[in-house]
């Protein structure tokens, strides 16, 4: 369950190999910090080990269970094992100019078999607060899924989503056990291999499930060959991981902020291990007792209901869009009789895939969708324009969520779900969308929130989950949860029925935002920001009253012919200056994207390399990265305003046309590319590819 804004645009991930060529192929090394873990762990639950229910929760419960009290953890003896923590690399490219340590942690695989000698190595990074004297207490962020690789995308996300929470404390992150860097992991490339196989196959639900019904069984006959106890990866396990990871590091206390699934964890660590936690951020809250299985095609409708009543109440877009739900209800339908094929480009691969487009996947599309803040304005124009035809938007978000599959550990996920929902669900027992019932076969035939998910778990085999696992989690610690109006998988009621039991908390809804609220506006990171300086006062919300519906995009917000103002910027990682767009985003060093839109791929990107770097090794780079068949063969020449003649180049990633100058000297190489949308390539060469040429010298 994590937030599925789009980070992953292509200027984004572009502009990052790009830093990492011009800056030298190997990963910055920070100054790593060892502590060794030399007094024992702290007390560990008593429970059975359990897990989480998979990447797509719903709404509340209609039917709430009442909570079973839960007692204070009883003392336990002395785990048989110390937690380590030791200094290593870094896994993944730490941002420019970030001070980051890392390392693992080493802790036994299941605590309730030390004698066994298994461990896993949990990867590590502690960013380093900007401030001269930050507060004692870190934040120790817990990411969603389950099975969410956290470090993984740091080089993407993490300046746009969490580099705000820097100025007052120091930031932990790490992939939690069974993902991402941390040893071992529990992704499976079989699912991703036959994802990619079928993409363009018209499969019966029933084909469709037993092709992944073989891949999970190959995935988890691996698995288990090599040793993995897939019983050991769950919540309880987990939480014990953080309560260990704060110990070896020698924190008196800290904060626990998780998003999705990672709210879920948050709860079982207040539960089992309430020591040394100052404060709790629950944003997009799971409680312990939600039922996947009856609830999320609920849910979804709710989140549905919400969307087409918001567009219906904004005059521009009910005008531009009239009777948007029964508009979509017909393609749903029209294209699960006649489906539709289009191109989609895979950046995990640099691979272009035929995609077959149905009904059941333009529901699944809305639906993720709904949890962005970034995509949820632009669905309205997007389902129109698949209707007429017009696929280019639908193919840049497609290309988006595949490249997503690659930031996930489906084992992980499957053992959470296993262990920790199904367990506690019923065979035969479902949920029905009330309004639009497109939504039910949709989520039935999921391993997540159908019946399907039996048969999954009988091959997996992760356990049976302790009761508590199903049960309410009470505490007092003091706690903020945010929630968004638009969340399709943890509706605000979520939020709001775990808040009944945590009695010195601070509950938040916000209009027009979906899932992960406190990434998602300036608002509700006040908000957050306030409760982490002082946990114990109410947070001043007036914000909230200035907030409204998603600015959903209509066709008169075409910016085809905005004018467009230079400033004069200065950029001292590549020791060069220019001039850029003033209300470009500058996304990382030298990349300024101009974010009309949750789809608007217009990006430059600016950037210089040392001797010995030159344009024909960066075009191969390009090449491989775009997957083209071959390098691009030069289409011109610039002499700029300074005499100097630029090397020209031109290709194009799907639809989207790619200038690229290079300038060559005996300091190194100046590169300038404009990634922008055909119509609007000419104005844009223009106005701001050319100046930009003009204007870049060395510092």
């Amino acid at each position: 369950m994590k937030p599925l804004p789009i980070m992953y645009r292509f200027g984004l991930a572009l502009s990052a190999v790009l830093l990492l060529a011009a800056c030298g192929s190997e990963e910055p090394t920070p100054t790593p910090v060892s502590i060794s873990q030399e007094e024992t762990a702290e007390p560990e639950p008593t429970d059975v080990p359990t897990e989480e229910p998979t990447a797509v929760p719903t709404e509340a419960p209609t039917d709430t269970p009442e909570p079973t009290p839960t007692a204070e953890p009883t003392a336990t003896p002395e785990p048989a094992y110390t937690a380590n923590f030791e200094s290593a690399d870094c896994q993944f490219a730490v941002p420019p100019g970030r001070d980051v340590s890392c390392g693992y942690l080493t802790v036994p695989e299941n605590r309730n078999d030390v004698a066994n000698g298994r461990t896993v190595r949990l990867h590590v990074a502690i960013f380093a607060s900007e401030s001269s004297n930050p507060a004692p207490d870190p934040i120790i962020y817990l990411e969603g899924g389950p099975g969410g690789d956290a470090l993984e995308t740091v080089p993407l996300a993490f300046e746009m989503r969490f580099s705000p929470f820097l100025a007052d404390h120091t930031f932990i992150m790490f992939d939690q056990r069974g993902t991402g860097y941390s040893e071992p992991s529990l992704a499976c490339p079989e699912l991703i291999d036959l994802t990619l196989e079928t993409l363009d196959d018209d499969l019966s639900i029933e084909e469709g499930q037993q092709l992944q019904l073989d891949a999970l069984t190959e995935c988890h006959d691996r698995l288990v060959d090599e040793g993995v106890d897939l019983t050991a990866y769950n919540s309880a396990e987990s939480a014990a991981d953080v309560a260990d990871l704060r110990v070896a590091l020698g924190y008196d206390e800290w904060n626990l902020y998780g998003i999705s699934y990672g709210t879920r964890l948050a709860q079982t660590i207040v539960r089992d291990y309430p020591e040394g936690i100052r404060s709790v951020i629950l944003d997009s809250t799971y409680p312990l007792a939600a039922n996947l299985q009856t609830e999320t095609a609920v849910n979804a409708d709710r989140a549905f209901s919400v969307f087409f009543a918001g567009c219906a109440a904004d005059a521009a877009c009910a005008e531009a869009y009239p009777d948007l739900d029964q508009v979509f209800a017909d393609l749903v339908d029209e294209l699960n009789a006649n489906p539709l094929t289009i191109n989609v480009f895979n950046l995990a691969d640099g691979q272009s895939y035929d995609a077959l487009i149905d009904g059941d996947t333009m529901v699944s599309l809305l639906f993720q969708a709904l949890y962005s803040v970034e995509l949820t304005p632009i669905m309205p124009k997007l389902i129109f324009d698949v209707r007429d035809g017009r696929t280019t938007d639908v193919a840049t978000i497609l290309s988006s969520f595949l490249v997503q599959q690659e930031f996930s550990s489906q084992g992980m996920q499957l053992s959470v779900q296993c262990n920790e929902e199904i367990s506690f669900s019923t065979p035969g027992e479902t949920g029905q969308a009330p309004n639009f019932t497109y939504l039910n076969p949709v989520f039935e035939a999921s391993a997540v929130t159908g019946q399907f998910g039996f048969a999954v778990c009988d091959m997996w085999q992760a356990g049976q989950a302790n009761a508590i696992e199903n049960e309410p989690v009470v505490s007092d610690i003091p706690t903020l949860i945010l929630a968004g109006e638009y969340d399709p998988i943890t509706p605000p009621s979520w939020g709001q029925a775990v808040g009944e039991r945590f009695s010195n908390s601070y509950y938040f809804e916000f209009p027009g935002l979906g899932h992960g609220a406190s990434v998602s506006g300036d608002c509700p990171l006040g908000i957050t920001q306030a409760f982490l300086a002082d946990p114990t006062t109410e947070p001043d919300a007036a914000c909230i009253a200035d907030m409204g519906a998603p600015a959903f995009v209509t066709p008169g917000d075409a910016l085809a012919n905005a004018e467009i103002e230079l400033v004069e910027y200065t950029n001292d990682l590549f020791g060069i200056s220019g001039v850029r767009p003033a209300d470009w985003e500058e996304l990382s060093p030298g990349t300024y994207a101009r974010g009309a839109s949750a789809l608007d791929q217009t990006v430059i990107i600016q950037q210089a390399t040392p001797a010995g770097v030159g344009a024909a090794d960066l075009l191969a780079l390009l090449s491989g990265q775009l997957g083209l068949d071959e390098v691009p063969a030069q289409s011109g020449e610039y002499e700029d305003a300074n005499g100097r003649i630029w090397s020209l180049y031109a290709a194009a990633y799907q639809s989207f046309p790619i200038n690229m100058a290079f300038y060559e000297d005996d300091a190194g190489l100046f590169l300038v590319l404009l990634i922008s949308e055909a119509e609007q390539t000419e104005a844009l060469y223009s106005t701001v590819f050319t100046p930009a040429l003009d204007a870049m010298t060395r510092n």
